[in-house]
């Protein structure tokens, strides 16, 4: 299993906690992570490979979705098929909690596929009118198959052209065909976007202002069990 978070400096203190949710519950074979420096301010009990990407030349200055909720970093998952030498990578936003294993998803059948995702039902944002919508904070992401379709080439093409309010999720939305997708289980992207269900495999707290800080939120006792770790 290979696994892939990103984080600026200020989310070090997050992705921590994260990653250590992670190893509780699952064997990786190697954790990849997307940073601002070269080794992160802490130790990863596992073989891992942190990769200094604040020099990367993907997205200019310029490009009209660098701002301050989602600076450039936010988008480098698009780019991992060029910078990753994996067929394959589970990709983790920091704001998520690992609380069973999720090797069903990494055995996902990616054949064909580019990622493997979970539709948002219960969140209002819907930027491509009624047409599906999935959220890409938690997926499954077949590298070989989205370099051989170029796939990186495309969104970062679109993603200097045009701003877009959720970054390269609304763009993998608008570019992915129905056949180049796979449907995950809810349960492995509890959110507020995408539903909840009674035994979750990974808790996201995507949409919730203030997450990390908060005590009043559903699913906050998982959170807990590693915040400030």
């Amino acid at each position: 299993m290979n696994v892939l978070y990103a984080a600026t400096r200020n989310l070090y203190p997050y992705l921590k906690g994260a990653i250590q949710s992670l190893l509780d519950h699952n064997n990786v074979t190697k954790l990849f992570v997307f940073a601002e420096d070269d080794e992160l301010p802490f130790k990863i009990p596992c073989k891992h490979e942190v990769i200094n990407v604040s020099n990367q030349t993907y997205f200019p200055p310029n490009n009209p979705n660098n701002r301050s909720i989602f600076t450039y970093m936010a988008m480098m998952r698009i780019c991992a098929p060029e910078i990753l030498k994996v067929n394959k990578v589970i990709w983790l936003d920091v704001d998520t909690i690992v609380c069973d294993s999720i090797e069903e998803l990494w055995n996902t059948d990616m054949k064909g596929k580019w990622v493997a995702w979970c539709r948002e039902w219960t969140g209002n944002y819907k930027p491509f009118g009624n047409a599906p919508y999935y959220n890409i904070g938690v997926c499954v992401l077949n590298l070989s198959q989205m370099r051989k379709d170029n796939v990186t080439q495309t969104a970062v093409a679109e993603l200097n052209r045009q701003r877009y309010w959720c970054t390269d999720q609304d763009v993998m939305n608008l570019i992915t065909p129905s056949d180049k997708m796979v449907d995950i289980p809810v349960r492995f992207n509890e959110s507020f976007c995408c539903g909840y269900t009674d035994h979750p495999a990974v808790v996201h707290y995507a949409g919730i202002p203030n997450w990390y800080e908060r005590t009043d939120m559903k699913r906050v006792e998982y959170l807990n069990k590693y915040r400030g770790g």
